[in-house]
């Protein structure tokens, strides 16, 4: 018998010129000696996606380009119990013109016989569980042979001999499908080595449901990590189209779409739910252990540094230490120093002779820190084939080096690191977690470097709870401090009470809530920031708890004539002013003195109690209740639009008023909030007034006429805080960088500080590249805090940094997935063009809602579905005739703001001049805020006739720290778009805050 050609195959080729310049190839695999077919074979050019595999009978058929017959593609044809072959296509196509009998010549093999323990407590379950419809893997397509679904299997503590192996089907259009289960070993983070101990086959049959494969009789045993797959081998009925279900737990899976293509990771967190049944090995059953492999001594090695403002919390001098051992062990290499942070450092090679590396450890020991990590690095970054990585992953990318080739290795010694990930990185890149907070002998640490160890160290994902820290505060009326107020953090066990002083501390983290409660008073809510150092909490009297404290008023105050007791209407409801407890100090329009030419001169004299104060030398008249230990001005409310006291209506027409009604702090507090500290003068006209509550809402503002009583928003440097102008002030650019470090020792725990630095780098000194590297400090500080994140998605947004932005909002999300953040991320999907994400979000938005309100985050999620519909419904899938667009204003003006505890007031101001006013506080429920409901919508129309004015009275946030308004300006017929960002300080100053016309928005 003559020799076997090295070539397996007895084949049947036919080579046909089509078109497309494609060569068919098609023949049959067999079996040396005895000739017998060789089924499920592996076919195929190796990492091109073009192969198959054999069927029962031996036979095989897949398709090459001309092109890729060539010395330099590789064609492998493989199966378990045989000789591997390789040949380059072109010699392959040589082998079969010459002589088309070749054969496949079997490798014996005998399954070692194992002793595994009995006990129940030795029976393990490994892998994942999952029935989820909304992740899976599938198959749908017919020339997918030979194609791989598998996943990473954890193994803490081996050897384990695999029992059985169970998938969820969740729909299987296929008549049936005939799989492979195959094991492989896990190298250099990718299946490796095929240990399956034979071909395990199995034909799916059932639609959906659990399906378990027997593993036993095949004496698989594994170690450490391994991997896991299903193999598609055959198509019965002519179609193919199967779900499995999959589980989302920071792993990984992969896939292959051809038999011998290359292995391609799948996205993190995404693992094909393979759950296996193990049992534990008697360990005299095992062979001797076989020596740790040595790695190849590297004549280069790159030293990736982060130099991110997290690290600046590094344990240097372990890191220092294990390099000493690490440069002593290979003694002569070349280093390659790359520094990295939110930008790319100066590359630097370093030539180490004989284990010396000082000139290199000194520039580790001067670095900056500063910034985050960018997320546009991971591409520019080209790592060498031995790569050291010294970080602590914090804020990366889930498969931030997905792309990178050679031999990785994390080194890490921050208590606080992202371990969970580091270990990843390291084993997907065929490297070890060197991680120095559990190693302290550095020269066993060096050894990961030496060796092929396994780890098999398990660390769990970080949970996403904040540090607790210490908050403190004061609770108070308006006059004095409360004592014995209840303080919780609520749907926890944490609380306390005020003290004599109203004085309070308690253990909370960013974003929790503080719920105040205290008898007669109208409970009080905010949200933690723990950037800000004292909080003040307001909590006036109840208005139905009033009757004691106003009794007492009531008696002292009765003096010259009786009440009116007249129940008026207010955009709060009716006043029933038998029910508060208390008698208001009322007027009828018709007992005002015919002399009287303004609201002061009708009020001044008619009230016991209250007098009129004339200010110098500002010059203007306040109206107060006497009696007060803290000096407060009563504020106005006429026809539901609200004055502060510096500002009275003065242009009212005494002949156009109805009633006026005065009433005291307490109850003005619990309605008003800090717009009415001293009480409130509620004044109804004849023409408008709320006792047709749906009329007045139609005709409301119809008298009002702006008074041009705003200022324009201080500009130029001297309106910056004080550390903005030691650092514009510097004489160079890098005096001015050094200036921000000095000033960040006293400020760098705000974050405001890191966006007005980042304003002062860009526009000031124009260095863009170190503005954004301070900016993004924001993310290392303070990553779990959502009114600081905001605060960078703003200015990411404002910047025209939309995929920075993006990632900002998807951290929000994942912090706190309220329906703001929803909202937030699926406009943020949209502005990236990426619709299909944008309209999931958006649906999971109305999924958790029974019924879209007509106004506010519910009035502006559904205008913003029905334009996406309209722009991109065949992206879509969706038919734009059953979205129909609702009637809307020629621009939409959408107000965001980052901090739930802020109050605010919008003036808008029409061209005609007449004015309206939106108040946060009032037209956004306390609890709506708290929960993150941060965002408003205005139409505005009537543009052809001329600009339009906004202005703002800035009330405060509880702390002494600025708020950030982002605007939004929307064409509505063109779709552009503008966004600014207002920085607010000053309170209780009402501010130009931009014009808007047809060109769109003008900023003062």
């Amino acid at each position: 018998m003559k020799n076997p050609i090295p070539a397996l195959v007895i084949l049947i080729f036919t080579v046909c010129n089509a078109s497309f310049a494609q060569i068919t190839v098609q023949g049959i695999i067999t079996e040396f000696e005895t000739g017998k077919a060789v089924d499920f074979a592996n076919i195929g050019v190796v990492d091109r996606a073009k192969g198959t595999v054999s069927d029962f009978d031996g036979t095989f058929k897949f398709e090459l380009d001309e092109v890729e017959i060539n010395q330099k593609d590789t064609l492998q044809i493989s199966r378990i119990g045989y000789k591997t072959l390789k040949f380059s296509t072109q010699n392959f196509m040589k082998v079969l013109k010459t002589q088309p009998t070749i054969v496949l010549e079997p490798v014996p093999y005998q399954l070692e016989g194992v002793t595994v323990k009995s006990s129940d407590a030795d029976k393990r379950k490994v892998g994942y569980q999952s029935s989820s419809k909304r992740l899976f893997g599938f198959w749908n397509d017919s020339l997918a042979l030979g194609g791989e679904h598998a996943s990473k299997i954890l193994v803490r503590k081996g050897p384990l001999k695999l029992e059985d192996v169970s998938f969820n089907i969740i729909a299987n259009i296929s008549d049936s499908l005939l799989v492979r289960v195959n094991v492989y070993e896990f190298d250099k983070g990718l299946p490796g080595k095929n240990i399956s101990n034979g071909n395990i086959l199995y034909t799916i049959r059932q639609r959906q449901g659990t399906i378990a494969i027997d593993l036993s009789p095949y004496n698989i045993v594994v170690d450490s990590h391994f991997v896991i797959s299903l193999e598609l081998l055959k198509i019965y009925g002519g179609r193919v189209g199967i779900g499995i279900s999959a589980f989302n737990d920071g792993s990984r899976s992969y896939t292959r779409l051809l038999s011998q293509d290359r292995w391609k990771r799948m996205r993190k967190g995404f693992t094909i739910a393979f759950n296996l049944n193990t049992s534990e090995i008697e360990k005299e059953a095992l062979i001797a252990e076989t020596p740790l492999e040595l790695r190849d001594k590297p004549n280069s090695v790159m030293l990736l540094w982060d130099t991110s403002l997290s690290m600046k919390q590094r344990d240097l001098e372990k890191e220092l230490r294990f390099l000493d051992n690490y440069f002593n062990t290979w003694r002569d290499i070349e280093v390659v120093f790359q520094p990295f942070a939110y930008h790319l450092g100066k590359k630097k090679s370093f030539q180490i002779e004989n284990g010396n590396w000082e000139a290199l450890k000194q520039v580790l020991k001067s670095s900056t820190y500063d910034g985050a990590v960018g997320n546009k690095l991971w591409k520019l970054l080209k790592p060498y084939q031995h790569t050291l990585l010294f970080t602590d992953g914090k804020h990366f990318p889930a498969d931030a080096t997905k792309d990178w080739d050679g031999t990785l290795f994390t080194i890490n010694g921050n208590a606080t690191a992202n371990h969970k990930l580091l270990k990843e990185i390291a084993e997907d890149h065929g490297g070890n977690y060197i991680n120095l907070e559990k190693l302290d002998n550095m020269a066993l640490a060096v050894n990961f470097t030496k060796q092929r160890i396994v780890d098999n160290l398990e660390y769990t994902t970080r949970q996403q709870t904040s540090k607790l820290s210490e908050v403190k505060g004061s609770v108070g009326d308006l006059d004095y401090p409360l004592a014995n107020v209840l303080v919780k953090v609520r749907d926890t066990d944490r609380e306390t009470r005020t003290d004599t002083n109203g004085d309070f501390s308690i253990k909370a983290s960013n974003g929790e809530i503080l719920d105040f409660s205290y008898p007669s008073r109208e409970p009080a809510a905010t949200v933690v920031n723990t950037s800000s150092r004292m909080l003040k909490i307001i909590m006036p009297q109840g208005i139905t708890a009033l009757d004691e404290v106003v009794l007492e008023e009531n008696l002292r105050l009765k003096e010259l004539h009786k009440p009116l007791n007249k129940n008026i209407s207010t955009k709060f409801g009716t006043i029933d002013m038998n029910k508060i407890g208390f008698s208001a100090k009322q007027m009828e329009g018709s007992e005002i003195s015919p002399s009287a030419q303004t609201l002061m001169d009708a009020i001044e004299g008619k009230f016991p109690g209250v007098e009129v104060v004339r200010l110098y030398p500002e010059d203007y008249e306040v109206v107060r209740l006497r009696g007060q230990l803290k000096i407060h001005w009563m504020s106005w409310d006429v026809d539901g639009h609200v004055y502060p006291p510096t500002n009275p209506p003065l242009h009212i027409n005494m002949h156009n008023v109805k009633d006026i009604t005065l009433m005291p702090p307490a109850w003005a507090a619990a309605k008003y909030g800090l717009m009415a500290p001293g009480g409130i003068i509620i004044v109804r006209t004849i023409s408008n007034t709320f006792d047709d509550l749906e009329a007045a809402e139609r005709k409301k503002d119809a008298q009002n006429r702006y008074s041009y009583d705003a200022v324009e928003l201080a500009n130029g440097l001297t309106s910056n805080p004080i550390y903005i102008q030691k650092i514009a002030n510097a004489e160079t650019v890098d005096r001015a960088y050094l200036q921000y470090l000095e000033e960040r020792k006293y400020y760098g725990n705000t974050p405001s500080f890191y966006k007005e630095s980042s304003v002062i780098f860009d526009e000031h000194w124009n260095d863009k590249q170190k503005a954004e590297e301070i900016k993004s400090s924001i993310l290392e500080l303070f990553p779990e805090q959502i009114d600081a994140l905001k605060i960078l998605a703003y200015a990411y947004e404002a910047t025209g940094t939309l995929d920075e932005a993006l990632h900002i909002y998807k951290r929000i999300y994942k912090l706190k997935g309220s329906p703001q953040a929803k909202r937030d991320l699926a406009n943020m999907y949209v502005k990236m063009g990426e619709y299909k994400s944008a309209w999931n979000v958006y649906k999971g938005y109305i999924g958790n809602r029974t019924v879209l309100q007509d106004n506010g985050l519910d009035k502006m999620v559904r205008d913003e579905m029905l334009t996406l519909v309209q722009n991109h419904a065949a992206e879509l899938g969706l038919n734009p005739s059953n979205f129909p667009l609702e009637n809307r204003g020629d621009f939409t003006l959408v107000v965001e703001w980052n901090d739930p505890n802020t109050q605010f007031e919008l003036q808008f101001v029409g061209p005609d001049k007449r004015f309206y006013n939106w108040n946060n506080a009032t037209e956004i429920s306390n609890e709506d805020r708290v929960n993150g409901i941060l965002s408003t919508t205005f139409n505005i129309d009537e543009m052809q006739e001329g600009q339009w004015l906004v202005n703002m009275t800035y009330l405060g946030n509880q702390v002494n720290l600025p708020t950030y308004l982002k605007f939004t300006l929307r064409n509505n017929q063109t779709g552009d778009e503008d966004t600014q960002v207002i920085t607010l300080r000053q309170r209780n100053v009402k501010y130009k805050v931009m014009d808007i016309s047809n060109q769109g928005m003008l900023p003062y």
